[in-house]
């Protein structure tokens, strides 16, 4: 039997598909997966022009073909949906945006009920047809609710996207002052307040704004046209009194409803009061001023909500600071309504978990409510809700709730009664009225007269961090010539939502420049949120006490506040610009421009984020740590981060084989158990080595906190804050709870971009709990968009790749999922990807270029590896080659046997053959290594990796080659001898039994005429570093080795020593020979505490203009040293004191001083002395005065 299901849709005609097409799709195991929160879904998007209102659009689903359901499956299908699904496929279409251009996403829910049992749709055809407009399909459109032609047609409905606006703010002239309500109502405007606002004559001062209500959040035409900018407010005169209606934070969508709007971002509404002499005030009647607003929902309704406390560090609702316990009551009185007769009494309460209790209404009692949470590992807060019809009384009501029984104390959400009858409106004449709050005068400004831009960056209102924003603001448009708007968000708040906090004002001035954009050259790209921000917009629980809500910017919440599954924080709000969205974020509605935020309160923490910034963007740090990919999967959940990890690595080096993709998978390296818990140290030890060493990206697949990364602590927050790598990687964690930094406390996330010496220039990852199942899709879209070019050639930049990203999570699942990830960075900087192509020539004079060119590897032959940068002859750098042997099949351990069935396997290249740095001329060059003895003489195909960077570092290539094999010996010379080994501890002067401090660094120079075997692929073959001949305390320090500039016999290594006892100790290094020959060298030596560092001053600027760097040069590498820098005026005044502490990866750390001193005054032309204080291990040294010339600084 032919089934067919049809839904039908006033759409277009896509010119990319026919009048009818079809086509045929079968479902995957992945698409047809309940879990324990969504319904599988199929999801489809096809393009659609841009004239597409114009035909009727039809989208069926033919040729079904279905199988039954497993017992588990319907298991999970039915904790989720209550109903019994379908008969046939359920299929529902909608119209998306993507920057203005249309597309047609149909959904598919593929569980049915037939034949008395479920079953799911595996294969199907989905036919789309699409027919012009005729007169059946407009009345059918018509009786849908569809606008008559005739029908009276409003403003706004033909108004062009970009007339909406003002163009220039009426705050641009004149004086103005703020005032606040508390809540909505009649109030009055009176001299006293006119005169505390600076003004004189109550006569000529005007009213603006629209108050406190909370903006409507989904891009209604009518509202952008009706609240744009400030409308004047018309007062009344009644006896002497000037009178006006004011909103306040609290507002109902109807007469009956029972909960409220509130504005969850502040406690007052906003108004606006200025002085105009040209014109008078807008006034109105009597009877015009009450029909505006009675009887409005207002006065129907009631509300006792006192927040004070949150079950959970996000979402927008929060609830009573008192708590009830079992055997006590709290009770709430209603004010008497004497126009009505009965009213609707809605209770919200909340626990923690299991709580009963009982509800009265003047001493009857109408009801019960039982909380109960059905997952505290995820859900820290639950409540239950009533509504009760009640009888009005005289005088005040009064509602009981008492506990009957639970041992989790109640916390009140909220009461309110929602009258049938609404409040009489008081005697105007006789009535005494509140008089709104004066708040502060403002500066004239106008946003509305903005230019377009690129880049949109918003300041917290207290501007403590606007020098750091013009920073960056300049640095974009001189470096990446893009047009910056920087703005307070008080400033957008005053013209975009009418004074009072609201995020929406963010979202509504990117709205207004992405209307008024007339193409993709001036529309709006990048939003960055230059400013930390806190769940508690309106600071009211105890976590924030002290705290401004000026210091921060405001974080867009979900209403579910108690469940870190589906509650979130979602930056990409604001991203969403086209008309009709926000009701459905990332299912429906999509990404128009590209989001991060900068997670900092203080200057010194904006310092930081835009040092990172420039310095990343210029490069100065560039070599060939920007070719490596790193990717790490952690163990258990039956091997499905390791899977999703090597997946996603898979794919990228299918795609980017030019990039060295290294992957750590936890369940390959031994894992320990101890008092502790289990922990992987070698793969500890390999992520910081890599961290350290730098990498393009590090992305990381499995679990994860705010403070852990894994269960068997990996990494920990104080990793993140401990990290010295100078080369700054991009983190992506595909791992819950990483960084939710609207939480109030430290999260690695944040820590790893606020780490001055080290962690991550951006990081991508999750603010909330997150499923691992969904993960990997957003994951693998990311890396795709990111690793990839515009039109023109760049890198598409960081916010562009989310963006992209996250639009492509068309399901449900996919896009709820997709809301708990976010950037932490600047939304408009961009990857070092190289934009040149490297090309392997020849291998051993064998020209590669040729089809039929045959090569081998074979231990103990030199290899010479020549090539060329594609159209650069002018390319004059450094070149890298990176090469590794076949890959192979690793079998992993199965640590934890509980945790998965089978034991994981995956392939990698394990091996590296030679890896070394050399010359690159006129765009050419040409490297010789020798080949070790540990090769897997496989003869199968090795890969090169090739990366060059120019001299100034402004660009960059890679390319790569496979063609050849690796396997066979070409060892014709019979050499025994190991390499010579050179090594000391903390300088070269280091004398054999001298004292150290207790964490030394070790250095091995190394050299052999045949060559230095550094692969660590032999087993036994290892550098290796044994102290005092302890098992636990050896050490490889293969991945450590580097060989001298252009040379393969020559190189050496080092370790830091970790914590040693004070005392006598010894040391043996080993090294081998690429013909496996050894040579051992030992050294012993004597800790001693408090050990003084010894070390040498400099600076780079000297005479300086503008700044200078001091350059402390120290035998403390790899330790903590505390730094401390006086500068003096030549009679020994002080002028300047710096101090910082924190662990320098060379012997030289660095200082750099822009020449301001203590007091914030420039250092004026003359001579000054300069001197360093060094602490390591709380012995200090402190050297001698030396002269730094200061010239031109005035």
């Amino acid at each position: 039997m032919k089934l067919r299901h049809t839904i039908l849709m006033l759409l277009t005609v896509c010119a990319v598909l026919p009048a009818s097409a079809q086509q045929f799709f079968h479902l995957t195991a992945d698409e047809l997966r309940v879990d324990t929160l969504y319904a599988p879904q199929f999801t489809h998007v096809t393009p659609l022009p841009e004239a597409w209102r114009d035909s009727v659009y039809t989208v069926s689903v033919v040729y079904p073909e279905y199988a039954d359901m497993r017992a588990t499956d319907v298991a999970k299908y039915k904790r989720i949906e209550s109903e019994l699904p379908d008969a046939e496929p359920r299929v529902e279409t909608h119209v998306t945006y993507d920057r203005k251009r249309a597309s047609l996403l149909t959904t598919v829910n593929p569980v049915v009920y037939r034949d008395g049992r479920y079953r799911q749709l595996v294969s199907f055809m989905l036919r789309c047809e699409a027919r012009a407009k005729d007169d059946v399909h407009r009345k059918a459109a018509l009786s849908a609710g569809a606008v008559r032609a005739d029908a009276r047609v409003n403003v706004w409905d033909t108004l062009p996207a970009a007339k909406r606006y003002a163009k220039q703010s009426v705050l641009r002239e004149g004086r103005w002052a703020k005032i606040s309500v508390a809540e909505s109502g009649i109030h009055q405007l009176t001299s006293a307040l006119v005169r505390q606002a600076g003004f004189t004559d109550i006569n000529k001062v005007k009213i603006y704004g629209y108050g406190g209500n909370l903006i409507n959040e989904t891009l209604e035409a009518k509202d952008l046209v009706e609240q744009d900018d400030l409308k004047e407010v018309p007062t009344c005169e009644v006896d002497g009194k000037r009178l006006f209606y004011a909103r306040g934070p609290v507002s109902w969508e109807t007469e009956t409803a029972e909960r409220r709007t509130r504005n969850y971002y502040s406690n007052y509404g906003y108004y606006f009061l200025t002085e105009d002499t040209s014109s008078e005030p807008a006034k109105v009647d009597y009877d015009t001023f009450v029909a505006s607003f009675y009887p409005s929902p207002d006065f129907y309704h009631d509300l006792h909500e006192q927040d004070g406390y949150s079950w959970y560090k996000g979402g927008r609702n929060f609830f009573s600071a008192q708590q009830v316990s079992q055997g006590s009551y709290t009770t709430v009185d209603i004010p008497e309504n004497p126009n009505a007769t009965k009213g609707n009494l809605y209770v919200v309460v909340t626990s923690s978990n299991y709580c009963k209790v009982q509800v009265e209404y003047n001493d009857s009692i109408v009801g019960t409510l039982q909380t109960s949470n059905s997952n505290n590992s995820y859900i820290y807060g639950c409540e239950s809700r009533g509504t009760y019809r009640v009888p009005a009384v005289k005088g005040t009501a009064k509602v009981k709730l008492s506990v009957l029984s639970g041992s989790n104390p109640m916390r009140l959400d909220m009461v309110s009664m929602a009258w049938n009858k609404p409040r009489p409106l008081p005697d105007l004449k006789t009535a005494t009225f509140p008089v709104p709050n004066y708040v502060y005068n403002i500066m004239n400004q106008n946003h509305h007269a903005d230019p377009q831009a690129d880049l949109v960056i918003i300041i917290p209102t207290s501007q403590k961090l606007l020098k750091q924003a013009q920073r960056l603001k300049a640095f974009h448009e001189q470096h990446d010539s893009m047009t910056v708007n920087l703005v307070p968000a008080d400033e957008l708040y005053n013209e975009f939502s009418s004074g009072t906090p609201d995020a929406s004002a963010y979202r509504r001035y990117m709205k207004m420049l992405y209307d008024r954009s007339t193409g993709e050259n001036d529309r709006p790209k990048y939003l960055l949120l230059f400013g930390d921000c806190l769940w508690d917009n309106r600071m009211i629980t105890s976590h924030n006490t002290g705290k401004s809500t000026d210091d921060y910017l405001l974080a867009f919440e979900s209403e579910n506040s108690y469940d870190r599954r589906v509650c979130y924080i979602d930056d990409s709000f604001h991203a969403m610009l086209d008309d009709g969205e926000g009701l459905k974020p990332m299912y429906v509605d999509k990404l128009d421009i590209g989001v991060g935020r900068f997670p900092v309160v203080s200057d010194a923490e904006a310092k930081i984020m835009v040092d990172k910034t420039i310095n990343y963007a210029e490069n100065s740090n560039g070599g060939s740590w920007q070719n490596t990919i790193m990717f790490m999967g952690d163990d258990g959940d039956s091997n499905l981060h390791m899977k999703d990890a090597n997946l996603v690595a898979n794919q990228v080096a299918a795609a980017h084989p030019q990039y060295v993709v290294k992957k750590v998978m936890w369940d390959a390296y031994k894992m320990q158990a101890g008092a502790a818990g289990n922990s992987y140290p070698e793969v500890t030890n390999v992520v910081k080595k890599q961290q350290q060493q730098g990498a393009l990206i590090m992305d990381y697949a499995g679990h994860g906190s705010e403070i852990l990364i894994s269960h068997e602590k990996v990494l920990g927050i104080s990793d993140f804050a401990e990290f010295t790598n100078k080369n700054m990687p991009l983190w992506v964690t595909a791992s819950c709870d990483i960084m939710p930094f609207d939480n109030g406390e430290a999260t690695i996330g944040e820590t790893a971009l606020l780490n001055s010496k080290g962690g991550a220039m951006a990081f991508y990852g999750t603010t909330r709990t997150v499923y691992a199942s969904y993960n990997t899709t957003l994951n693998s879209a990311f890396m795709k968009h990111v690793l990839t070019y515009e039109t023109d050639g760049k890198p598409i930049a960081l916010g562009e790749a989310v963006r992209r990203a996250k639009n492509e999570m068309n399901g449900k699942s996919l896009a709820e999922n997709s809301l708990q990830y976010s950037l932490l960075g600047d939304p408009a900087l961009r990857l070092h990807l190289p934009t040149a192509h490297i090309i392997i020539d020849s291998i051993n004079g064998v020209d590669l270029t040729k089809a039929n060119a045959e090569v081998a590897m074979k231990a103990g032959s030199l290899v010479t590896i020549a090539g060329h940068v594609e159209n650069n002859d002018d390319f004059n750098g450094i070149v890298s080659l990176t090469v590794r042997d076949n890959l192979e099949t690793i079998t992993c351990h199965l640590n934890q046997p509980k945790e998965a069935d089978e034991v994981f396997e995956y392939t990698d290249r394990t091996k590296t053959i030679f890896s070394g740095d050399d010359r690159i001329t006129n765009g050419r060059f040409s490297m010789t290594f020798a080949v070790p003895k540990d090769i897997n003489y496989s003869n199968q195909s090795g890969l090169i990796n090739a990366f060059a960077i120019n001299d100034d570092h402004t660009l960059t290539a890679h390319g790569y080659s496979e063609r050849f094999m690796v396997g066979g010996s070409d060892i014709a010379q019979n050499d025994s001898v190991g390499p010579s080994i050179y090594c000391y501890l903390n300088s070269p002067s280091f004398s054999n039994g001298d004292r150290v401090n207790s964490t030394p660094y070790f250095v091995a120079e190394l050299k052999d005429k045949d060559g230095i075997n550094a692969s660590g692929a032999g087993i036994g073959h290892d550098m290796q570093l044994i102290i005092d001949g302890k098992m636990e305390m050896t050490y490889s320090l293969n991945d450590n080795f580097q060989y001298d500039f252009g040379s393969y016999t020559s190189g050496s290594t080092y370790y830091n020593i970790p914590q040693l006892e004070v005392g006598p100790h010894k040391l043996q290094f080993r090294a081998w020979d690429i013909l496996n020959n050894y040579s051992t060298a030992e050294l012993t030596f004597h800790v001693v505490q408090s050990q003084k560092p010894s070390f040498s001053i400099g600076c780079t600027n000297n005479p300086a203009r503008e700044q200078t760097t001091f350059i402390i040069s120290h035998d403390r590498t790899g330790a903590e040293l505390g730094v401390i820098i006086d500068v003096f005026d030549v009679s020994g005044r002080l002028l300047w004191r710096h101090e910082e502490s924190g662990v320098s990866a060379t012997s030289t750390y660095t200082v750099p001083w822009d020449l301001t001193i203590d007091g914030g005054s420039r250092l004026q032309t003359g001579v000054y002395l300069y001197r360093v204080h060094l602490t390591s291990e709380g012995s200090t040294r402190i050297s001698k005065a030396k002269k730094l010339i200061v010239v031109g600084n005035n």
